[in-house]
Order: C-alpha cells, then structure tokens, then sequence
C-alpha cells in the first residue's frame, strides 16, 4: 500500500464514517442508494451510470453528485468506496481502477462473469492494500451461520456426497427488462451467472470446490441466447460424489443443499435447516456392524439458532447495530464499514467469490467441450470460449421493455 493509501485508511479510523459512491443507477443501485443512507457511519456521496440522464436523475433523487464515468467520479475525491452494481461483464474496469485509486471496493454478484478477471480484482485489492467485497449475503443469515459452524467444527465429519438444487423461476418479461439480460456480451452467462450465484457460493462454502465437474447446459423454455438450465456431476478430492441442478424454468419448493457425510446429513431446503448424526458413524458401522440387516441409528439434532449473529469484536466506540428485520445487503454493507472502521471481521472477501464463479466456469466450458474437466480451470481455455461466444453472437431480443426496478427481495 502506497503512504498515500495508509495515511486515507488512517483518517477515515478517525472521522469513523465512510463516503460510498454507487457506480450503477439501475434497479439494484438504487436500492444501494437507500440502504446507504440508512446505515450508521455511512453516506452515500455519488451516483455514477453510463446512461448521463439516469445519473443525473439518481443524483437528484438522492441528492449527491452524479457522474457518466467512474473515472470522472474517482477523479473528484468525493468517495472512500465504491459499490459496484452494474451488469456483472462491467464490474471488473471499474473495480480496478477504484482499487488502484485506493478506494476500497464491494461488488455485486458474482464477481465478473469469468474467474480470470476476478483473481485479477482480487489481486489489485492485495496490491493497494484496500478492502474488497462481494455481496453475498446469505452468508450472514442465521441458519447459514449455523450450518457453517456444524460444518467446520467436524459434526458432519468428512462429506462423501453433496448436493444443490437451484430453483429460481424467471417469466420472459423478466428478460425482456433489459437488453444486457441472458446474453453472452451482457451477462456472460445464464442461470449460473444470475439467478444462481448465491446458493452456489453456499454451495462451495460448505463442501468446498470439487476437483472435477461434467457439466451440460441448455436453453430450455426461453427466448434468450444463454442457459436457463445447467446441471453437472461433481467429483471431489476425497472422492465424494456430487450433482448440481440450476433452473429459471423451474417455481415451487425444493430449493436444497444436501450433504451427506460419515456422522450426520445436513439438509438446508427452503430456507429451513435439518441436521441428522448417525450413531455410530457411517465407517464404523459397515466395518464392525455384525447383523446383516442393521443400519445406524439416526437422531434428527435440535438446532438452537440464533436471531442475531454474534460479533466477535470489541469495537473501539458505540455504534448503532444494523437490525435484525433489514435486507442482507444491509448487512454485508454494515459489516463493510464496521470492518474499515473499528476491524470486526469481514464476512464476505471478495477472494472468497471467487470458488462459486470457477464452478459456474467450469460446467459451462464442460457442456461446450462434452468432457469432465478439472478444477481449476485453465484460465486462457475459459476465456477463449466466452470470447468465441461474444463475438459470435447474433441474438437480438425483438421485445425489449426496460425496467429499472429493485427487486422487491432487496427490501429497500
């Protein structure tokens, strides 16, 4: 980090708020604008989008300046972060730069739409010495914490077989919202760039990354040119098994991660957690068990999980804790500052979106090759194919409707 950087990092400790500006004036990036402004030791300092009159009209909404190009915004001084919630193919440029300029950065989902430029963001973050960010924020829900913990303290014991299963219905007017959505230049991706990322980062950060995937994606039920389905088997380093199933054609329960391990089984559907162990473990039995018909016997646990996610700082003064009741972007947002600001430990690096995005890669260059192919990936393969794809591309959607709109989820 520059002197330059630390002497800014130094004062901001010291005025204890934090100057955020939104590079994206969308539906999403408003919903920034208003959860910015009601965060203790935050405030919203800029509004930046490409689209000079949807910026000016956030700017004035909110009341801040507003800017067509992030580097304008950067040159202005006006900000000590950046939230980055463009389309994700237009996150890495300005994350770079913002990084480089010695702005700490919070990305939206995923990261970018290839991991070759996400370990590149990463990498900036570590060179500038600045804090970088993914919104993730399931991560930070109470019975996601839980699970974690169960996970890391050996409960579960080793996982032989996991399991995820995506449902996130989207209708053709959701698509027809944009012209960047389900393109291969727009989004670099479908199901698996979009709707999916947040319960595929669950996904790896219970059970990890597997070693190998053979992945197949399809366009199914929608007029668009990108997946709405993709499914993959899994193989991983211990030799568990695994399948993964993503769709925007499917609505209705069994939204599910599923793991099976050598002492219990883990099942989060639906947004509710079970948690079974098995006595005695699943080894032990099939060596020394010696009644031909037996099986272990299984307890469902009771789960005391709690409400609200414990700190583990002391911070250097009082500050107002984020509710309960509000968003999870809230949340990951709050934690960011709290992080900068008085050092409670931040819940969502962005180096650690990076696995969930190396999976999606990863089955969409197996679907294209019709092989199993290993992880991590080649890089310069993935890039290829994703360029080969851009530049060939000649879907254009005949129906284009544009909607700015938050996602009502979003809660702001």
């Amino acid at each position: 980090m520059s002197s330059k950087h630390a002497k800014r990092q130094v004062a901001l400790r010291k005025e204890r708020f934090l100057r955020f500006g939104v590079i994206g004036a969308g539906g999403m990036g408003q919903g920034y604008c208003r959860i910015l402004g009601t965060l203790p030791h935050a405030r919203l300092a800029a509004v930046c989008d490409v689209n000079r009159s949807a910026a000016e009209e956030v700017g004035r909404k909110f009341g801040v300046p507003s800017f067509c190009d992030h580097r304008e915004m950067i040159k202005a001084k006006v900000c000590d972060a950046a939230a980055i919630v463009t389309p994700h193919p237009f996150h890495y440029q300005p994350a770079m730069d913002c990084m480089n300029a010695g702005l700490h950065v919070i990305s939206e989902k995923p990261l970018t739409e290839r991991v070759s430029t996400a370990d590149r963001m990463a990498a900036a973050a570590k060179k500038n010495g600045v804090v970088f960010a993914v919104m993730f924020q399931r991560r930070l829900e109470p019975a996601i914490c839980k699970a974690l913990d169960l996970i890391h303290s050996g409960q579960l014991g080793e996982i032989f077989r996991a399991t995820l299963m995506v449902l996130e219905y989207r209708n053709q007017c959701y698509y027809n919202s944009g012209v960047w959505r389900a393109t291969w230049k727009g989004e670099g991706g479908g199901v698996m760039m979009n709707q999916a990322p947040h319960m595929m980062d669950l996904f790896v950060q219970f059970c990890g990354l597997p070693s190998a995937v053979f992945g197949r994606t399809c366009t199914r039920m929608h007029a668009i040119e990108v997946e709405d389905q993709a499914e993959a088997m899994l193989k991983f380093p211990n030799g568990g098994v695994g399948y993964l199933y993503c769709s925007t054609c499917e609505t209705g329960p069994g939204q599910m991660i599923e793991l099976f391990g050598e002492k219990g089984k883990l099942v989060l559907r639906d947004g509710e957690m079970s948690f079974y162990q098995f006595r005695p473990g699943i080894r032990s039995h099939i060596k020394n068990c010696d009644d031909m018909w037996a099986k272990p016997d299984v307890f469902q646990v009771p789960l005391n999980i709690p409400q609200v996610r414990p700190s583990d700082t002391d911070y250097e003064a009082p500050f107002q804790v984020v509710q309960e009741s509000q968003p999870g972007h809230a949340k990951v947002l709050a934690n960011m500052v709290r992080h900068i600001l008085f050092g409670e430990s931040l819940a969502t690096p962005g180096a650690s979106g990076i696995g969930s995005l190396e999976l999606a890669n990863a089955i969409t260059l197996s679907s294209h090759e019709g092989r199993w192919i290993n992880l991590p990936i080649s890089r310069s393969k993935y890039d290829a194919l994703l360029n080969q794809l851009q530049r060939e591309s000649k879907f254009v959607k005949k129906a284009v409707q544009v909607k700015r709109m938050t996602d009502p989820r979003l809660g702001a």
